[in-house]
């Protein structure tokens, strides 16, 4: 007789810029992962129910019967055996090195954190560039001795060439935002338009590559809103494939763009909510922020962030 039992980790995934259509809430992330225990089948099935935790091998239990007694056969003599327990599927614990990592991994990690190679947190920001709130941002990073990914809305790309040039040259990530950030054009009716959003990407990276050259390429794209806010995604996905990128939503956030309802008013809320990952044990964290203009909440906020994550143990990645 085989069971399994199924550990269920909710990711948490929140809908920021906040979707056209209010007061919808997305549905959260479920990331299911199983442990089974095997019993072999025996006259007297044992008392307990299988654990998920890992346990010895138990031993069959004899005894050496009276010289008198009559012989038997092996299987009647034979004594139930219960088989180990196999160990439960665990997160890492340990950091990760900052650097580089793929886009399509660190995906994959977030679905299933038993996959991820120790513990690490992606600090991403979207809507810039411009010569703000983004210029705040880089040079609180440059103290803090971390990176970042920028997630770039194309039609920004012009107004601030030399600041995308200076994330290049600092060693953060760029990654694509779309070129217009509008949900009408994006998700009309809800509904994501496929050949909208490959029009999208291909004029974001042109943008880029206007400022930064032909060579630039990346692998991740963020849809507005988030995959999680919108239906029939499947054909903008596989324009996405066509291209060589992985859409990544996030599992944490600050709150800079949540309804005002929800939206932190001070710098230690905003802290507890972007650092809430920490005390859930989460080992791979997508932090969603943004530097559009206005958002001096965020850089007051990010300096303290970042020294709760370097203080449990994460390490920086940037997103190819």
């Amino acid at each position: 007789m085989k069971r399994t039992i199924v550990v269920s980790v909710t990711t948490m995934a929140l809908a920021a810029c906040s979707p056209a259509s209010p007061g919808t809430t997305p549905a959260p992330v479920t990331v299911a992962a199983s442990a089974s225990a095997s019993i072999t089948p025996s006259p007297t099935p044992p008392a307990a129910s299988p654990s998920v935790t890992t346990s010895a091998p138990v031993a069959p239990v004899t005894s050496a019967p009276p010289t008198s007694a009559p012989a038997t056969s092996a299987a009647a003599s034979s004594t139930p055996s219960v088989e180990a327990t196999p160990p439960p599927a665990t997160t890492p614990t340990a950091p990760a090195p900052s650097g580089v990592y793929s886009t399509a991994d660190v995906q994959a990690w977030v679905e299933d954190p038993t996959l991820a190679p120790g513990k690490l947190v992606f600090l991403t920001f979207d809507d810039g560039p411009n010569t703000s709130t983004s210029i705040k941002v880089l040079d609180l990073l440059k103290a803090a001795g971390v990176k970042a990914t920028f997630f770039v809305v194309g039609n920004e790309v012009p107004s601030a060439p030399e600041v995308l040039k200076r994330e290049v040259a600092e060693g953060h990530g760029i990654a694509l935002h779309s070129l217009t950030h509008d949900y009408k054009k994006l998700y009309p009716g809800r509904s994501a338009n496929a050949a909208r959003v490959a029009l999208e990407f291909d004029e974001t990276m042109s943008a880029i590559r206007a400022v930064l050259g032909n060579d630039f390429t990346t692998t991740a794209w963020r849809y507005p809103g988030g995959h999680m806010s919108w239906k029939n995604m499947d054909a903008a996905d596989a324009e996405l494939e066509a291209r060589g990128a992985t859409w990544l939503d996030w599992n944490a956030l600050t709150g800079d763009a949540e309804p005002k309802k929800r939206r932190p008013t001070s710098v230690g809320a905003m802290v507890s909510m972007a650092t809430q990952p920490i005390t859930q044990g989460v080992p791979v964290v997508v932090l969603l922020a943004h530097d559009s203009g206005g958002k001096d909440l965020t850089v007051a906020s990010m300096p303290q962030i970042i020294d709760a994550y370097k203080a449990a143990g994460y390490g920086f990645g940037t997103l190819s």
